[in-house]
């Protein structure tokens, strides 16, 4: 992944039963574990595909930001939004790479 992935949508609904959704795993894969707990980690299962997550930052009704990875994709992180508006709840969603960089040393004595 190189860019960040970025959409924006409107939904009739208020930014508490929009949050129901984003807290489901069921929208991300044919099952996890979402936690809401900020330092909580979690999972996503899609087609055999299992990718970990790591929640960072959690303000209810308005907020969702988490790390996740799978042993085949980059890592990245996740950021989702909820803003009322007039029309219901706009959700915000970006996506970014995480750059990792394994670093090793070798003790030589």
């Amino acid at each position: 992944m190189t860019d960040t992935v970025y959409r924006e949508l409107d939904l009739p609904c208020s930014p508490s039963e929009a949050w129901e959704h984003v807290i489901d795993p069921s929208w991300l894969g044919e099952d996890g574990d979402l936690p809401t707990t900020p330092g909580s980690d979690g999972w996503i299962s899609d087609g055999g595909d299992v990718r970990y997550l790591i929640v960072e930052e959690v303000d209810e009704d308005s907020r969702l930001a988490y790390r996740w990875a799978s042993f085949t994709d980059e890592p990245s992180r996740v950021e989702i939004e909820l803003t009322p508006i007039a029309e219901g709840t706009r959700v915000t969603i970006s996506e970014s790479p995480i750059e990792v960089r394994a670093q090793a040393s070798l003790a030589l004595r």
